[in-house]
């Protein structure tokens, strides 16, 4: 079984899970396995007439796609499944679906696949499913690229026609995204900041005051050139530790690069960084990934941390605990992240104004081994 898959068993073994009625049944054979996580589907009404592509299924348990060709086989013989030249495997008209009983339901919309999801995220996210259930409430996670997009009145219309009832969680929200539910005055709560303009609910770390903390400290610790590495494209809550880290600076020379989410881009800012004049003696990198990156890039080019450079993060994820040095960090709490959220979707879904409620949570500082005084002296390498 692929780790992905297993994580998916686990978690609908361990508790209800929005979407699914029952747990996912171990099989010892893989396309076995499959089956029965697609047939828990069928019967639960995920998909109301054609089932997705063997490609998209394929890319979301992550497995092979001559695996899922074998699952829907076995759903063929079973007469769940009928094929059609040309066309996506329809359900046959005697399969009867079996809801759950839940009836106020909170979707959430996500720009990219469960897998590729932050560890942090799927920790709050359970946490609110969790919290939400015991409301009884269904929780409904839906993976639109669509909705993303610069333009995405009309794949937010065809969603809001699917789904008219429901209280409405935007994850990574664009600025576009966002001015739409303001102006329909949906029933809408933003897992993150808002952007210029937009008045939502909202429920996102304080990133301004955190990152206002994180330069006095290296002021502070008397760094007086700065680098800050901020991911491309931007959300509202980077452009707010922008400003946060600029007003915590102030007088100290704060070198501004961004960051695809790649690697070589990461390691082409650090370039950035090692060659200008004079060099910075320490970087606030925003995403914990590129944090990472940056630390083993950095000693990879002899780079002595935090003799030499100091490295802080913005971000936490688990994965970071296990890097040598360990590095300083900001780590917010998923339950009390989740708690805030299921409060402002289940008192908007119970008819209880909203009054632009805006939670703002102040993260922990966790100290680690990447924060150290300035150098008395930093020669371009």
């Amino acid at each position: 079984m692929t780790p992905t898959l297993q994580a998916k068993t686990r978690r609908m073994n361990s508790k209800p899970s929005a979407g699914f009625c029952t747990p996912v049944p171990r099989r010892a054979s893989l396309p076995l396995e499959v089956a029965a996580f697609l047939r828990e589907r069928l019967r639960c009404g995920d998909w109301a007439r054609q089932l997705p592509g063997e490609i998209e299924l394929a890319r979301e348990l992550q497995v092979g796609r001559n695996t899922i060709r074998a699952a829907l086989a076995v759903l063929e013989k079973e007469r769940w499944l009928r094929t059609a030249s040309g066309r996506r495997r329809e359900l046959l008209k005697e399969v009867k679906v079996l809801r759950p009983k839940l009836e106020k339901v909170a979707v959430m919309l996500i720009p990219l696949p469960w897998h590729t999801l932050p560890p942090s995220t799927l920790l709050w996210v359970d946490a609110l499913r969790s919290r939400l259930h015991g409301a009884g409430w269904q929780l409904q996670v839906i993976v639109d690229a669509a909705a993303f997009r610069r333009a995405p009145a009309a794949a937010l219309e065809s969603l809001l026609a699917r789904h008219p009832s429901g209280v409405w969680v935007l994850y990574r929200s664009t600025a576009a995204m966002q001015r739409w539910f303001d102006k329909r005055e949906l029933r809408t709560v933003v897992a993150g900041s808002c952007h210029a303009g937009v008045k939502l609910p909202q429920v996102d770390t304080d990133f301004r005051a955190a990152s206002r903390h994180a330069a006095a400290r290296l002021v502070g610790l008397g760094h007086r050139h700065l680098a800050v590495l901020a991911p491309v494209p931007s959300l509202a809550g980077d452009d707010e530790s922008l400003a946060g880290f600029r007003e915590g600076a102030g007088a100290a020379q704060v070198l501004m690069l961004h960051c695809r989410d790649s690697a070589g881009s990461v390691m082409a800012a650090l370039r950035t960084v090692l060659k200008s004049p004079p060099r910075p003696t320490a970087a606030f990198v925003l995403q914990a990934g590129h944090a990472a990156t940056a630390l083993t890039f950095l000693l990879q080019q002899g780079v002595a941390i935090p003799a030499q450079m100091s490295v802080l993060s913005r971000d936490h994820e688990p994965f970071l605990r296990h890097l040598v040095p360990e590095p300083a960090r900001y780590e917010r709490q998923p339950e009390v992240f989740a708690k805030k959220l299921a409060h402002l979707v289940t008192a908007l879904g119970d008819g209880v104004p909203s009054k632009k409620e805006q939670h703002l949570l102040l993260p922990t500082f966790v100290r680690g081994e990447t924060l150290g005084r300035a150098p008395v002296l930093i020669k371009n390498r």
